[in-house]
């Protein structure tokens, strides 16, 4: 399956599209133009990409190939999108009005919106579809979601509401390991354990150096590696998820954000908002509990101030499965 790396460039107002043929075989970046404020992108089970527009109240739909295939409204400056295992639904936060918004993507519209904590950001949803959990960055806190009557009554009800030990937190990125989550709190120099169903802190991971600035995360899978990125350090961190501890740093370049996975070859890719690129990191045969030898690094250039990047399957994907309106909005 022909996969594609797609990059929110919010400072240049475009998404960078670049075919991987191989595990270090990347085309050139090729721009699809968004308007302004892209911030994250993530492709749903039919196959279409959608992008949250910071600066507004709409995500952008787009076909794999970047064909514009039209506009949804949701609530105010949409910061963060997640899709539910096997759903057609899609989950937005809206940092400006302190909901996350439940899209359903075969009719192309926000069927229900629930109130969370106030700036709600990243999200991670667990493997069978039935929980959630949200970033509320700018209450110190995550909300845990309940998803088991979403797809029978389209509703969602906040399960519970967890405090990170302080009101400046600031949760910026979380993933799932298990029945754990781990979050990334741009004011803390540790890694706040959640246990989910337990709704509450049950540990923490200490960062190297001070004022790091945690700004993503991605799993290698359960009993795997948590891969942070820290924003002033200029590096990535790799937590065995078994220990609980930082096993290495690996410098990455400058301003590190968003970070994904392709599990077919191990490779990472990093958003870097300081140097307009993507840094790709092969760690397949690296041993990440210890310091021995340094994966294979390389990096691609994009438009400015990339934030986050998304990987495209495009092989069975409809090109448009929605018209665009006339204009460019519903």
């Amino acid at each position: 399956m022909a996969v594609l790396l797609c990059s929110a460039d919010t400072a240049a107002g475009q998404a960078s599209f670049i075919l991987k043929s191989g595990p270090s075989a990347y085309g050139p970046a090729r721009v699809v133009p968004t308007g302004r404020g892209p911030l994250a992108a993530v492709q749903c089970s039919d196959g279409s990409l959608y992008l949250a527009m910071s600066v507004s109240d709409e995500v952008l739909v787009l076909s794999p190939d970047g064909t514009e295939c039209g506009w949804m409204r949701v609530g105010w400056a949409p910061r963060c999108l997640a899709s539910v295992p096997g759903t057609p639904f899609l989950l937005v936060a809206n940092a400006g009005s302190d909901t996350v918004s439940v899209v359903e993507t075969t009719e192309a519209r926000e069927v229900a919106r629930v109130a969370v904590g106030r700036e709600p950001g990243a999200i991670a949803v667990t493997p069978d579809g039935n929980g959630a959990v949200v970033c509320e960055r700018g209450a110190g806190s995550v909300a845990v979601l309940d998803l088991s009557a979403l797809v029978s009554d389209r509703k969602v009800r906040v399960g519970s509401r967890i405090a990170l030990g302080a009101a400046h937190a600031q949760p910026r990125a979380v993933a799932l390991c298990g029945d754990v989550a781990v979050v990334a709190c741009t004011r803390l120099d540790v890694l706040p354990v959640v246990n989910v169903a337990g709704g509450r802190v049950v540990g923490s991971v200490r960062l190297p150096g001070i004022g790091a600035a945690p700004a993503g995360i991605a799993v290698t899978g359960e009993g795997g590696y948590a891969l942070v990125s820290l924003e002033r350090v200029g590096a990535l961190a790799m937590v065995d998820l078994l220990d609980w501890a930082v096993t290495r740093v690996v410098p990455v370049g400058a301003g590190p954000r968003g970070v994904t996975i392709d599990p077919a070859d191990a490779t990472v890719y990093c958003a870097l908002a300081g140097q307009r690129s993507l840094a790709v990191v092969h760690l397949d045969g690296v041993d990440l509990s210890n310091t021995d030898g340094s994966p294979q690094f390389e990096v691609i250039p994009v438009g400015a101030g990339p934030s986050s990047v998304a990987l495209v399957h495009v092989d069975d994907a409809p090109r448009c499965p929605r018209p665009a309106s006339p204009h460019g909005r519903p």
